[in-house]
């Protein structure tokens, strides 16, 4: 070897950093996906929660099933407001002692954060979630 050959091969004062460019993107990587997902279960949640809370209303009498989706999408995250479905289906609305509320809340997974980092993993996957409750009388 020549000796200015030995000479750079006995130096790693760079290695640190090469070694940190090299792992950096990965843990950047795996901290959004957590974050990511982490959002994703709470909108999740969230929607569950509030389609409950609806369905209560409506079962209790204190709202018309018609107010449903103006009642529940508040209740959403913002940035998922506004690509929320919201249904109301029921059996036999006539006969409360027989009738089966129903409130789905459904979403697309891409909205259900904002950020999109993960959307090539669940690109058109729809998040759904619904509550039944029979009604008072």
């Amino acid at each position: 070897m020549k000796p200015i050959q030995r000479h750079f091969a006995k130096r790693d004062e760079g290695a640190t950093a090469v070694e940190f460019a090299l792992v950096a993107p990965v843990l950047v990587a795996l901290t959004m996906s957590i974050i990511e997902f982490g959002l994703i279960i709470f909108t999740y949640t969230t929607a569950g929660n509030a389609s409950r809370d609806v369905a209560r209303r409506i079962a209790t009498g204190r709202i018309a099933a018609s107010a449903a989706s103006t009642t529940l999408t508040p209740q959403l995250p913002a940035w998922v407001r506004s690509y929320a479905t919201v249904a109301v289906a029921q059996t036999t609305p006539s006969t409360p002692s027989t009738n089966i509320i129903t409130v789905n809340v459904s979403f697309p997974a891409l909205r259900a954060t904002p950020t999109s980092f993960l959307s090539f993993a669940y690109g058109s996957l729809t998040l759904q979630t619904a509550t039944t409750m029979q009604q008072e009388s």
